[in-house]
């Protein structure tokens, strides 16, 4: 089966890199600098077992982004969710996942948490996306700033 991955990523990027491992044929979306680096090195999984590179196709994104009953859409999912006030976000399943995967593995992910507990509260709170600085997560997370 083929397989299109639009947002070539953090995670998109895993999720075509465990498909392509399993033998499927995949299709990376991405665009900047992330592309460009996707083109020179290819895909590089990195997992406990250790690392692989895997063969997918790499493309630029096409994708035009229109208004929706006229209102502009900009950023991610999670970006979206705040923008629009819904009062919940995913952090549980993306940083929330990665939370877990490390404090199982005994490995300090002090972004992770804050971004995680930051995004819930701003959901909850229905604040709109930007409300923390870089350096605000970092303060929180007891780095100093500019670390990220």
């Amino acid at each position: 089966m083929r397989y299109i991955v639009i947002g070539a990523g953090a995670i998109g990027g895993t999720i075509g890199g465990k498909l392509a491992a399993s033998g499927h044929e995949v299709v990376l979306v991405a665009r900047g600098a992330h592309l460009d680096a996707l083109r020179a090195k290819g895909l590089t999984l990195a997992t406990p077992d250790g690392s692989r590179q895997e063969s997918a196709a790499i493309h630029t994104d096409h994708v035009r982004i229109l208004p929706v009953n006229g209102a502009e859409r900009s950023g991610g999912s999670s970006w979206q969710s705040l923008a629009r006030g819904t009062g919940s976000i995913e952090a549980d399943y993306l940083n929330g996942e990665i939370v877990l995967m490390a404090r199982e593995r005994g490995i300090p992910v002090p972004v992770n948490e804050v971004l995680q507990r930051l995004a819930n509260q701003a959901a909850r709170d229905r604040r709109p996306p930007g409300s923390a600085t870089p350096d605000e997560v970092l303060a929180l997370a007891a780095l100093p700033a500019g670390a990220g």
